[in-house]
């Protein structure tokens, strides 16, 4: 026994076999009519009614099997499928998607004017020219409508489909599927709501740059300035929108792909009163669409300035204002500030030593922002009440480098660079030491400007050693340049100034252009002006001269007590000759004192006496070969040690001067700085006369 069958086709589908039972292989042309049988059998079923109608036909049945059917019942799923011919919809919907219109298996008769009229009467036209649409573009479409159930509750559901056209181009057919999307829609339209009243502007571009849709803020701000933003191009509906960068902001998040870019913008004016608003603007790609939030940062911006405007205030206080006037050396400076930050931690300042030496100082500190300018205004007064103890080069270095503002900024991630420059006026000496600073820039009259050659140490702090300290003779007349890194934006190796402003230094540092080290810093800094400069930078200029040689008188004294007798006759002389005689009386007793303590407290020598006249300042130096420093101690009733080093104290500070020690490389300098100005002491005694009486009467105990 055997089977004999033949393929059973519907629409060029296999749906089935048709099968014979027989005892042997059947001849050619019982073959031939069995496959014609089926042929016919295929197109009259083809053109058969189901007995239900609306219902699939049996050979329809195996498109989905159960599995199938239980999943899309679960996910509120069903199928469709309308033919012109019949005029009815065969569909395998489900009750749940049938009783959410209002249906049930007995009222619903698969037909589409029945299905319409169960949509919500404000959907019915927007569902019909949609399906026409797509039967005009034969495009598959996706409609979303509400239909009412039979108590006339809302539910949402989403319709998908494909016609399917005949060889004239007539839809014949349609097929696709039917979901209920009511929770869907119901996440959807609470998010709206939200958005809809969310009180920043809320809106959605299309992809000719046009605000598709705009939540109530946005259209009451566009409704404030008299303009209509949805449906427009905001730039050319708004002019005041033109320049925010708008455009750039929609360009960048369409070439994210999907990813939110943000950029601050400040917005219009409000028209109530006229203050600027600032959002910041989160913008990506959804679709075809940018969506566009923007949240309100005004209260930000204003707190954020009003911190900048106390940094900036802060930072301005503990800038250098106004640099002093120095003896024998003029100084002029600039700082500007970077492209990137509007505090930064670039100083300079000048400092004014006894003995008409100056400290030139130029510094930074790196890390950032507020906490910069803090740092540098306390590493600048730490500088400044170091160097007025007249510490050497050396010693200052490492003092500074153990102190607790330098180690509180390495805690903090900043790090202060310094440069000093000493300079003394009386030999032309300049001492140079550098912790992580470029090194300055020379320009010497008749000579090419040159950088000097200095060793540049480390940071402060960054190292126990010792700096090395780099000793220059300089012709009187010489520019030196001091600038931190910043100043010409790390065009030169070391930091060191460009070619061009070599050449100003150059033209400058000649006798014969007397050009002011103002315009030279103006100059400078218009040349160095660069966009791409982050960090801040400052530059100091000076133009080095001598206190002239007719100004100076120095004496070797032998280790003997009646060099106090010696010193004050020379004294008396001196100061004769250069028409000071208004001081004659207090330098006599000063330098006094002073020899004579020298050789009552110490042992070595040999004694050097020096007498500076600094504009209305005299100034007294005696020097030994000892280290030990004077200092005053409380004095007691009966007790004469100690008086005289008091009497002098007191005496410089009633002529508005002051007192001092500092060391040298083989001993140290003690110095007293006298003024009077002359038109004051024209016809007028001693300066002190009060103390008269008590410094003749030290002055004959140490004779």
């Amino acid at each position: 026994m055997g089977a004999f069958s033949v393929p059973l086709l519907i629409e060029d589908r296999l749906v089935g076999t048709i099968s014979t039972l027989l005892c042997g292989k059947p001849p050619p042309d019982r073959q031939e009519y069995a496959a014609e049988l089926a042929l016919v059998i295929g197109r009259r079923l083809a053109q058969i009614q189901a007995q239900c109608a609306g219902r699939p036909q049996v050979w329809r049945d195996g498109y989905g099997s159960e599995q199938r059917r239980r999943a899309l019942a679960i996910a509120q799923v069903g199928t469709w499928e309308w033919e012109k011919a019949t005029g009815v919809t065969m569909d395998d919907v489900g009750e749940d998607l049938v009783d959410l219109a209002g249906l049930t298996p007995r009222t619903w008769d698969h037909r589409p004017e029945t299905w319409l009229a169960r949509i919500h009467p404000d959907d019915r036209t927007a569902v019909v020219e949609g399906t026409k649409r797509a039967v005009d573009t034969r495009e598959t479409f996706a409609l979303e409508y509400r239909v009412l159930d039979a108590n006339n509750q809302v539910h949402w559901v989403e319709q998908r489909g494909q016609f399917v056209y005949d060889e004239s181009g007539v839809a014949e057919r349609a097929y696709g599927t039917l979901a209920d999307v009511t929770l869907r829609r119901g996440k959807l339209e609470w998010l709206t709501t939200l958005q809809e009243l969310h009180p920043d502007p809320v809106f959605a571009m299309s992809m000719d740059n046009r605000v598709a849709w705009g939540n109530m803020v946005m259209r009451n701000q566009g409704a404030a300035r008299g303009v209509t933003i949805v449906g427009a191009v905001p730039w050319e509906a708004d002019e005041a929108l033109a320049e925010l960068g708008l455009q750039e902001m929609l360009a960048r998040a369409r070439a994210a792909g999907g990813t939110a870019i943000t950029q601050e913008l400040q917005i219009l004016r409000e028209p109530a009163t006229g203050a600027m608003v600032a959002y910041s603007a989160r913008a990506a790609q959804v679709g075809e669409y940018v969506t566009v939030m923007l949240e309100d940062i005004t209260e930000r911006k204003r707190a954020e300035e009003i911190e900048r405007a106390r940094a900036r205030e802060l930072w301005r206080t503990l800038k250098p204002k106004i640099l002093p006037r120095l003896m024998a050396v003029t100084v002029a400076a600039r700082h500007a500030t970077g492209r990137s930050v509007e505090i930064g931690g670039s100083w300079y300042d000048a400092i004014q030593l006894s003995g008409g030496r100056v400290m030139l100082v130029s510094g930074s500190v790196t890390g950032g922002g507020l906490s910069e300018a803090i740092t540098m205004g306390q590493l600048r007064a730490t500088v400044a009440e170091l160097a007025a103890l007249d510490y050497p080069l050396a010693e200052l270095m490492a003092r500074l480098g153990e102190s607790e503002v330098v180690t509180t900024a390495l805690a903090g991630d900043l790090h202060p660079h310094l440069l000093l420059a000493l300079y003394d006026a009386t030999t032309g000496c300049l001492s140079l030491v550098s912790a992580a600073h470029p090194p300055p820039v020379l320009a010497a009259p008749a000579l090419s400007p040159r950088t000097s050659d200095l060793h540049v140490g480390p940071g402060l702090g960054a190292s126990p050693l010792a700096y090395e300290i780099t000793h220059v003779d300089v012709p009187e007349g010489s520019l030196l340049a001091l600038s931190t890194s910043g100043f010409t934006g790390g065009q030169t190796g070391g930091g060191s100034l460009h070619s061009e402003v070599t050449r100003l230094l150059q033209s400058a540092s000649t006798f014969e252009r007397e050009t002011s080290l103002e315009e030279v810093c103006d100059a400078l800094t218009d040349l160095v002006t660069d966009e791409n400069r982050e960090e801040d930078a400052a530059v100091l200029l000076s133009r080095l001269t001598r206190v002239p040689r007719e100004r100076m008188a120095a004496w070797d004294l032998p280790w003997d007590p009646q060099s106090a007798s010696s010193a004050r006759r020379k004294i008396v002389a001196q100061v004769c000759e250069w028409g000071r005689e208004d001081l004659v009386f207090t330098a006599e007793l000063v330098v006094s004192e002073l020899v004579g303590n020298v050789i009552r407290h110490t042992e070595q020598g040999p004694v050097r006496l020096r007498l500076l006249h600094l504009d209305h300042d005299l100034v007294i130096e005696v020097y030994d070969g000892s280290q030990s420093m004077p200092h005053m101690q409380p004095i007691r009733l009966m007790e004469e040690s100690g008086r005289g080093l008091m009497m002098i104290g007191e005496m410089a500070a009633a002529m508005n001067g002051s007192w001092g020690a500092r060391y040298t490389p083989d001993g140290k300098c003690i110095w007293v700085r006298l003024r009077q100005e002359e038109k004051e002491s024209q016809g007028q005694g001693p300066a002190v006369p009060g103390l008269l009486s008590a410094l003749e009467e030290a002055t004959a105990a140490e004779e």
